[in-house]
Parts: structure tokens; sequence; C-alpha cells
């Protein structure tokens, strides 16, 4: 009996991001099973910091590795985002086009969440924030003096507090009401999304988070929740989200230029790299704070670290080979070679003399591999190997473990 595959959803406000934000698209990506995005641009798909081309965008989609949660609005009417102020709006046929139809050909699925594309609940935030500011009057000045205070731009997502500052204008009261139905909506796409978990990869989305979460007002009335308390009992985890945050980190740093998602998402390594993510946040999520100082790259080079290539290095042949066992693989190498070098140009190298051998005569690739000159597999964590676009051989395992414990910062 086979277990399921592992599910670790994510979500991201993508577009909130900018372009920034669609350079690490293909991180989220490789993180999630899957990966749910808020009103994606089809506009910032075609930045030259994206690396996954429109195309390979609606393949995503489709296949289910990414799920796209908006507004029905978003997802339909064309006329509307062609004339949306933010450029970023702008409708594609090719992407646009191609997700309503996926929206529409799964409206037939009865479970919500195992739709590709969802069309969420009209905006209710703005009913919340008013009603918050009228239940609460001590959160409220306490909002009102945070946003008077530079400790704002620390504390509040510059989206956020440019709109409340705009929207709110000179009134105080205006202005949180304009960061509270922020802080609504966000926790409400959290529960829309179905995901785990959020990818929060900006300082201040995550002191947001923490602010909110220690809001005291109750939900001021019965049908609108605490933003605190939507998509679970408590506040959005932020420990699982610096979790991410530093998963983003670690592919990034071992990234190389034969990096190819597409070769990567929806293999077993991917799955493996999903298991792996979501095996560290649950632990998180049981010791609470005292494993919320998690050091992911540590977690990975410890793992790698400990495992290795089966097999006996080439010092200990000595002590491991009876006289009859070095014997027999050296009549077969002399053997092998002196068939092969009528037709040998040049000088070979080992290893490919040793691909040869080992070809040719299967007795003698067991005796080369008891004593390390064929290595078994690596035994450890593959999946950073394929991200990276390479093999896990005993330099490339050495290199990534000096990149891991390269100190940041």
């Amino acid at each position: 009996m086979t277990s399921s595959p592992t599910r670790f959803a994510t979500l991201c406000h993508i577009s909130e991001l900018g372009a920034p934000g669609y350079g690490e698209l293909h991180r989220m990506l490789a993180a999630s099973k899957p990966l749910t995005l808020w009103a994606p641009s089809s506009a910032l798909l075609q930045d030259s910091c994206c690396r996954i081309t429109p195309a390979s965008f609606v393949k995503y989609v489709e296949q289910g590795h990414i799920r796209i949660v908006a507004r029905r609005k978003w997802l339909i009417d064309r006329e509307a985002r062609d004339a949306h102020p933010w450029g970023g709006a702008r409708w594609n046929t090719s992407v646009d086009g191609a997700i309503r139809s996926i929206m529409e050909d799964d409206l037939a699925i009865t479970d919500r969440s195992l739709r590709r594309v969802v069309a969420a609940e009209d905006e209710r935030g703005w009913d919340f924030a008013k009603a918050a500011v009228e239940e609460d009057r001590g959160g409220t000045l306490e909002w009102e003096r945070l946003l008077a205070s530079g400790e704002a731009e620390q504390v509040i997502p510059p989206g956020t507090l440019e709109t409340a500052r705009r929207w709110g204008g000179d009134d105080p009261r205006r202005q949180v009401i304009a960061v509270l139905r922020d802080a609504y909506n966000h926790g409400h796409a959290v529960r829309e999304s179905d995901a785990d978990i959020p990818f929060l990869m900006r300082r201040t989305d995550r002191e947001f988070i923490t602010r909110i979460a220690s809001m005291s007002c109750p939900p001021p009335v019965p049908h609108l929740a605490h933003p605190a308390q939507i998509g679970g009992e408590t506040a959005v985890p932020v420990n699982l989200a610096e979790v991410t945050g530093q998963l983003l980190d670690v592919l990034r740093s071992i990234e190389t230029n034969r990096t190819d998602i597409g070769k990567f998402v929806g293999t077993q390594e991917h799955t493996a790299l999903v298991a792996w993510t979501a095996a560290v946040c649950e632990r998180v999520k049981s010791q609470g704070v005292a494993a919320a100082n998690v050091d992911v790259a540590r977690e990975l080079a410890d793992q790698l670290a400990q495992a290795g290539f089966p097999g006996l290095a080439l010092s200990e042949a000595g002590l491991h080979w009876t006289a009859g066992e070095a014997t027999s693989a050296v009549v077969a190498s002399l053997d092998l070679w002196l068939t092969l070098s009528p037709i040998a140009t040049g000088t070979p190298g080992i290893n490919d003399f040793l691909g040869l051998l080992t070809a040719a005569f299967p007795v003698g690739r067991g005796l080369c591999k008891r004593v390390g000159l064929v290595p078994g597999l690596f035994d450890g964590p593959q999946w950073p190997f394929l991200y990276a676009g390479k093999n896990a051989t005993r330099r490339s395992v050495s290199a990534l473990l000096a990149e891991l414990q390269e100190p940041t910062g």
C-alpha cells in the first residue's frame, strides 16, 4: 500500500511584490505542492526577472502545480483589467483567456480545493474594518499612533500603507480602516486558497501579521471572522513563513545556470523537497517557539554530511580484498585493456576505461565498487542536485556543503 503524495500548499500575493516577486516564482513553485497565487499578472510573467514563461505558467496551472485564486472580475472581465490604473493588470489572451477556460472547466468539481482556478468571494474587508474601529476604540487609537509614527514603514507593507494614506488623507480613523481592510482581505485570502502557509517574503509582511495577530478586538459582527483567526484556530504562523523564506534563500544559493525548473517540477525529487519542507514546518508547528530559530541551510547541510557513497575507499582495498579478488580484478582489467587497445587512440582517461570495464564485466563492476573505483549512488537527499542541474558526486556534495555553510548576511 503506497502513501498518498505529500501536499504542501502555499500562497503568495505575488503581484504585490512586483517584478522581484516573479523572480522568485520558480523557487516558490519548487517548494510547493501546489503553489497558490492570488490574482497573478500575465504582464509581469513577461518580465526579464521571471524564469517561467507564460506558456509554461499555463501548463503548470493545467497540471495543478499552480493554483489561482482571484476575485471573479479579475478572472473574467477583460475590459476592467485593461482599464485598470495598474499596468500589470493588462489582459493577455494566451494566458488570462486560458486561465478563464480552466476556471470554467473546473466549475463542475464539487470539492473546491481541487479546482485549479477559483473565483473568490466578493471582498468584505471594508465591512470588517468599519465595524472593528467602532467596536474597539482603544485598538483604533493604537493603530492611529502607529500610523503617525516613524515605525509605520517597518510594520505595515508598503502597498497597504500607501493605500491607507491615499484613501484616508488627513483622517487617522480612515487610515486605520484602510489598514484593517487589507488585513482582513489577506487573512480571507489564506482561507480561500486552502493553503497551509503563505510566503511572506518581506519583513514588513511578517511584522504586519504579527501585529494583526495581537489585536485585542473580537470579531465585531457574527458573520465576519477576526483576520488573525481566518484559515485556522490561530494567527497565520509567522515562524513557518520564516522557514519558507529561508528555503527560498537556500534554493537561490544552490542554483546554477543549469537549473531547469521544467525538469524538476512533478518529479520524485520535487515531491521529496516538498515533503522535507513540510516536515520542517510541522516540527516548528508542534514545538512552537523553541523551534522557531530553525536554520534551514544547516538542516540540509547536516543531512548531506551524514550521507555518503556506499562502497569502500581505495585506501581500504588491501584490508578487504582477498588475493583471489584482487587478481581477478587486475586480470579482467588487463584483458579488457588489451582487447580495446587496437581501437584506442590517444590515452583514455580512467573514467573512460572504468566505464568500459564495468559495462563489459559485471563481476568487474562489483569488485571495483567494493574499493570505491565505482562508488555507489549517493544515499542522501537527491533533490538539491536535480534542482541545481548536477549529479550527486563527491565533488558536487562537497561544493554544496561549502555553499550551505557559507555565512549569510
